[in-house]
C-alpha cells in the first residue's frame, strides 16, 4: 500500500523541480524529503528519481505515478469536502493568499464578514504575488488565491483549478495636479509624459509589462525611478510630485489631496480580480463561505468606487 504523504512529496517534486524547493514549501528538511522518497521507491519497487547534473529528475515510472497520484490526492480532498458538508456546520480554517491591494481591502472585509456570519471559520492569510501563490494553490499550500488579470495578459489557470471573478478594478493614470496642469486632457496623456519619471512594478510582472507596453505604444521608453511591488510606495512618490504611475482603484482609497487621476487611454482600462480554488475543494462549505465573503467585499468596494 502506497503512503499518501510520500505520494504527495513525489507530486510536489514534479511541480517544484528540486528537493530543496519541496522541503521549503512543505516544511521538511531536504534530507527528510529524500528519505521519504526512498521509502516510496521501496513501496513501489522501482527507482523514482535519478541524478541529473547537480539535481535530480523523475524516472518514467515516477511520472506515471505522479499522474495517478494527483488524481488520488484530488479524490481525497473531495472526500474531505463531502464529509464536512454532511455535518451541516460551516467551520474550519481556510488558507488564503493575495497580492497587496487585495490584502489591504478584500481580506479585512472577509475576515469581519466571516466573524458575523460564520464565527467558526477562520482565515489564515499570506501575502504574495500570483507567480508564487498560484503554484502554492496547486500544491495545497493555500486553499484560495486572489489573482489579477490585465488586458492582454490573462492569468494562466492550471489544470484542476477553478476561477471566479470578484470584480473589475479600473486602472488609473495618477500624478500630482502640478504635473497634470500643463497637459492637454483631450490628447493622449501617456504620450505627453515621455519626460516624466515613473513608478512601476517589477519588469517581469504583468502590471510592469502592461504599463511599459502602454508607454512604448505612445512612442517612448519610460524613465523609471522606482520599481516596487509595494503600491503604497508608488502612491507616496505620486503624492510628493516625484513620479507618475498607473495604479488600480483598490490602491487609491483615501488618496491624498493634490493628486489627479485620468484614464490610461481613450477610455478606462480594467484589471480583473479573481479568486482561484482547486476543483476538488470547490464544494467545501467552508471554502465556499470564504469565497462568498470575498465576493461581498468586492461588490461593496466596486460600488463605493462608482459613488466616488
Amino acid at each position: 500500500m502506497l503512503h499518501v504523504q510520500r505520494l504527495r512529496l513525489l507530486c510536489e517534486l514534479h511541480r517544484r523541480g528540486t528537493l530543496a524547493a519541496v522541503a521549503d514549501v512543505l516544511s521538511y528538511s531536504p534530507s527528510a524529503v529524500s528519505q521519504q522518497l526512498r521509502q516510496l521507491e521501496k513501496e513501489i519497487g522501482v527507482p523514482l528519481i535519478e541524478p541529473a547534473g547537480r539535481g535530480v529528475r523523475l524516472t518514467e515510472q515516477a511520472l506515471i505515478l505522479v499522474q495517478h497520484g494527483e488524481r488520488i490526492l484530488s479524490l481525497l480532498e473531495e472526500a474531505e469536502s463531502d464529509v464536512t458538508a454532511s455535518l451541516g456546520e460551516v467551520r474550519g480554517t481556510v488558507r488564503v493568499a493575495a497580492f497587496q491591494t487585495a490584502a489591504l481591502t478584500l481580506i479585512p472585509f472577509a475576515m469581519e464578514d466571516l466573524q458575523q456570519r460564520y464565527p467558526l471559520v477562520k482565515i489564515e492569510f499570506t501575502q504574495g504575488e500570483p507567480p508564487t501563490t498560484m503554484p502554492g494553490l496547486v500544491s495545497s499550500e493555500f486553499d484560495l488565491v486572489i489573482v489579477e488579470s490585465y488586458p492582454g495578459y490573462p492569468e494562466r489557470i492550471p489544470e484542476g483549478v477553478d476561477v471566479d471573478k470578484l470584480m473589475t478594478d479600473p486602472l488609473w493614470l495618477v500624478m500630482s495636479e502640478k504635473l497634470a496642469s500643463p497637459l492637454d486632457a483631450d490628447s493622449d496623456l501617456i504620450a505627453q509624459l515621455s519626460q516624466a519619471n515613473w513608478a512601476m512594478e517589477l519588469a517581469d510582472s504583468v502590471p510592469g509589462m502592461w504599463v511599459i507596453d502602454r508607454c512604448r505604444r505612445a512612442g517612448f521608453e519610460p524613465s523609471i525611478i522606482c520599481r516596487s511591488e509595494d503600491l503604497l510606495v508608488h502612491r507616496h512618490l505620486v503624492e510628493a510630485g516625484l513620479a507618475v504611475a498607473v495604479l488600480p482603484g483598490l490602491a487609491l482609497a483615501e488618496l491624498g489631496s493634490g493628486v489627479a487621476r485620468f484614464p490610461t487611454g481613450s477610455g478606462l482600462a480594467y484589471r480583473e480580480v479573481l479568486v482561484a480554488s482547486r476543483s476538488s475543494t470547490r464544494n467545501s462549505p467552508t471554502i465556499a463561505a470564504v469565497r462568498a465573503s470575498l465576493k461581498r467585499g468586492a461588490d461593496v468596494l466596486a460600488q463605493s468606487a462608482v459613488e466616488s
